[in-house]
């Protein structure tokens, strides 16, 4: 196994597991020799090259400065929204689970042949906003064959749909050419499409896996002079990739004009393209199917407003309840330290404190109530004294 670049760069290889693994990932790759020049595991296997990527990815996403940069591009993001809605926008907005694993950027360029295309500054799979407008475009295309005005979009002489025409919406919404009628004579415009559409992050830093397709029939394929067919004889040639892991939640947002006509017809193209036709690479197979876990097209505006209706302690209680019981660090740092500065009350502080315990169970609130010098504990103790 060796790196196939200078001295310095193959010192700095070996601390490649504080730095960027989309970085390491498409440039600095160990070989398995100078002649072959084949994508390796650290014995110079390649075999298990993919495996090894694997390896090196789960040592980074655990980095705390990771969690920290998705967590900004998730508010930055909001942010945004949240201006363009005071601009006159609509967001769409959905949280959406993956029920299949995942592929994204598998005809990128990459020695091993099957890419993946990583977020280059945080290294970490994401899905590029032009893979969301184009999903999207399709399912709408498809929602307009289901339409009962199908007729009406067809083109006469030629099989399909005229996508230029005002009455697709396309043009609208995606850009394009639209087809206008001027002076009695038909005219081609250049549009630029209403509506924005972001990149989609995980909500948290995903987990990777390694999937496998098999190709029976490579050497037919492969075969120029068309002497060999296609039969069962023929060896299987595995190609190992990555996924992202099903399970993995991941946030899609999209900015419509409010004064525009056509906001309903996005939120269902966005729902069919999700649930139905699917993310990514290989979705005629099943892959990159998503469940719609949260509907957040609420307005922020009215967001707000049921937020300020709610108590100090229900917020805190809410917050709670959207972490996990193994971030102590956020529960002790979002939770308890804003108690003690907010809250008045013995019994609201009390609260607090009791449904920590019971998020964290008895063994993880110890440890918790330890660093805090009993100080949950005594807060639960004067809650039950009479």
């Amino acid at each position: 196994m060796f790196y196939p670049y200078n001295t310095q760069l193959q010192k700095a290889a070996k601390s490649f597991n504080r730095g960027n693994f989309s970085l390491w990932f498409n440039k600095l790759i160990p070989l398995n020799n100078e002649r072959k020049c084949k994508p390796c595991n650290k014995q110079g296997n390649d075999k298990e090259a993919v495996q090894y990527y694997e390896s090196v990815y789960n040592g980074l996403k655990n980095n705390l400065t990771l969690k920290n940069l998705l967590d900004e591009k998730q508010r930055s993001q909001k942010q945004f929204c949240e201006f363009y809605e005071n601009a006159g926008y609509k967001i769409i907005n959905y949280q959406a689970e993956l029920k299949s694993p995942l592929i994204t950027g598998i005809g990128q360029t990459h020695p091993n042949e099957v890419g993946m295309v990583f977020d280059h500054t945080m290294g970490i799979p994401y899905i590029p906003a032009s893979s969301v407008k184009g999903i999207v475009r399709f399912a709408h295309l498809m929602e307009l064959i289901k339409s009962e005005n199908l007729k009406q979009f067809l083109n006469k002489e030629k099989d399909g749909i005229i996508e230029s025409i005002p009455e697709t919406i396309i043009p609208a919404i995606f850009g394009g050419d639209l087809k206008t009628e001027k002076s009695g004579k038909s005219e081609i415009e250049k549009r630029s499409g209403r509506v924005i559409f972001l990149d989609a992050y995980p909500e948290k830093v995903p987990h990777l896996h390694v999937d496998i397709m098999n190709p029976h029939y490579g050497d037919y394929y492969s075969d120029e002079k068309g002497e060999i067919p296609p039969a069962d004889y023929l060896a299987p040639t595995p190609i190992k990739f990555l996924t992202v892991k099903q399970g993995t939640v991941f946030t899609f947002r999209a900015l419509a004009p409010k004064d525009s006509d056509f906001i309903e017809s996005v939120k269902t193209a966005f729902k069919k393209a999700l649930e139905d036709e699917g993310m990514g690479a290989k979705t005629a197979v099943g892959y990159g199917r998503f469940e719609i876990k949260k509907d957040q097209n609420r307005s922020t505006a009215a967001t707000k407003q049921i937020q300020k209706t709610k108590t100090p302690v229900e917020k805190m209680l809410e917050n709670l309840s959207l972490l996990k019981n193994t971030e102590t660090g956020r529960i002790s740092g979002e939770i308890v330290s804003k108690m003690e500065k907010e809250l008045k009350k013995v019994e609201d502080k009390g609260a607090i404190a009791k449904a920590i315990k019971e998020k964290l169970g008895t063994k993880g609130f110890k440890k918790l109530d330890r660093k805090k010098g009993g100080y949950l504990s005594n807060l639960i103790e004067q809650l039950d004294s009479p």
